[in-house]
């Protein structure tokens, strides 16, 4: 009889730091860091079978009362002590009784166990059937509880013989004033747990949504919107667009919203908006990749003010950091004015920490791009300005 093994599994997990958000498209977001482990909690069961030979049988029946037994001995099963305790008369204190009893003890002190036993009376001889038992009792159907913890714990169980089986256990298996009795002792293992081994991993595929609503955005299947950009088209889907940009959703569905088709876009390049799509529906630059350096800068720069423009923060984010990764001397007074006028805290901060690191000379105080002007006053008044922050905080 096995008992059933019981199995479970153990998750841990941590998060990706969200504080300052995913600051590039170019770089992988950190994935969740998943954990899993096994182990198997089993309980065996652990069978032992004892023959015990009671002699002079006729004299222990007739000498002993009720309530007086004769110990068979003891044996071991699964660690524990047992014994089978024989009352020819009956357990019950008293006068003489017909029937019998037997007892299964545990006799290991401050001990618990689970168990279930078979007495059978065996016929002693040789012959056709000789050796066939006669069960006692009928069979367990679940584990009786020994226990030797406290004094009102049971550490017996017992079964009676009536006294008409006893009549036919003298006539047919009491040989030469032997009765031999077989206990079968099924006893509950102790718990095993297993050391903890890692859970085969599942491979799951990657998200493929940005791709599947890239594959839309491209094959303007279900378009309900046209947007005309200096006379390109792009079309693209009300939805998606109210969704990722509280801009959009002011324009496609406010009180104000374009009900028409076609929805005209001025102040800007189609090669900006067409990127600007491409992020809404994939959350990804891909289109930059294969760009240099210097027109990668200038799509940014033009990319953070549509992003400023239709309320797309973290967007913005990442071009300001696109620009950061490439100030040099001769963009970084363009650049600290394009953080300026956009809001662009960190961008404008690594700005001022790039030109006093390079020093204020005349390279990096005019900008070749759009004649920008940096000048000293406008890096003293940002110390000022943070230092001013810093005191109103603490």
């Amino acid at each position: 009889m096995a008992l059933p093994a019981y199995q479970y599994h153990y998750q841990s997990g941590t998060a990706p730091d969200a504080r300052r958000g995913y600051v590039s498209a170019r770089v992988r977001p950190p994935s969740m860091t998943t954990r899993s482990t096994t182990s198997t909690c089993t309980t065996g069961t652990v069978e032992g079978h004892h023959r015990f030979v009671i002699p002079h049988y006729g004299w222990l029946r007739a000498h002993l009362g009720g309530g007086q037994c004769f110990p068979l001995g003891s044996f071991s099963v699964a660690g524990y002590d047992w014994a089978v305790v024989f009352f020819p008369r009956g357990a019950t204190v008293g006068e003489n009784h017909d029937h019998a009893a037997f007892y299964v003890e545990l006799l290991t002190s401050r001990a618990a166990a689970a168990a279930t036993f078979d007495l059978r009376f065996v016929r002693a001889g040789s012959g056709s059937g000789s050796g066939r038992p006669l069960p006692m009792h009928q069979p367990d159907t679940e584990p009786h509880r020994f226990s030797t913890m406290t004094h009102f714990d049971p550490a017996v169980y017992g079964v009676r013989v009536d006294a008409m089986l006893m009549q036919s256990v003298q006539s047919n298996y009491v040989r030469d004033d032997r009765l031999i009795i077989d206990c079968t002792l099924h006893v509950a293992g102790k718990p095993r747990v297993s050391t903890a081994e890692p859970l085969a991993e599942i491979d799951v595929p990657p998200p493929d949504l940005p791709a599947h609503l890239g594959k839309l955005l491209d094959s303007e299947a279900h378009a309900d919107v046209t947007f005309d950009v200096q006379g390109e088209e792009f079309t693209a889907h009300r939805v998606v667009l109210a969704m990722r940009s509280p801009v959009f959703k002011a324009e496609l569905f406010g009180p104000m919203s374009n009900t028409g088709e076609t929805v005209k876009v001025v102040d800007m390049q189609p090669a900006v908006f067409k990127l600007l799509l491409g992020f809404v529906y994939t959350e990804s630059l891909a289109a930059m990749d294969d760009l240099d350096e210097d027109d990668t800068r200038e799509l940014a720069r033009h990319l953070l003010v549509a992003a400023d423009r239709y309320g797309m923060g973290r967007l913005k984010i990442i071009c300001g950091h696109i620009l950061e990764w490439s100030l040099t001397a001769e963009t970084v007074a363009s650049t600290i004015a394009l953080a300026d006028r956009h809001g662009c805290r960190e961008l404008k901060e690594a700005c001022v920490e790039f030109v006093v690191a390079m020093g204020m000379n005349d390279e990096t105080m005019t900008s070749r791009h759009e004649g920008d002007q940096l000048s000293c006053f406008s890096v003293i008044k940002h110390f000022f300005s943070e230092i001013g922050s810093f005191f109103k905080i603490h």
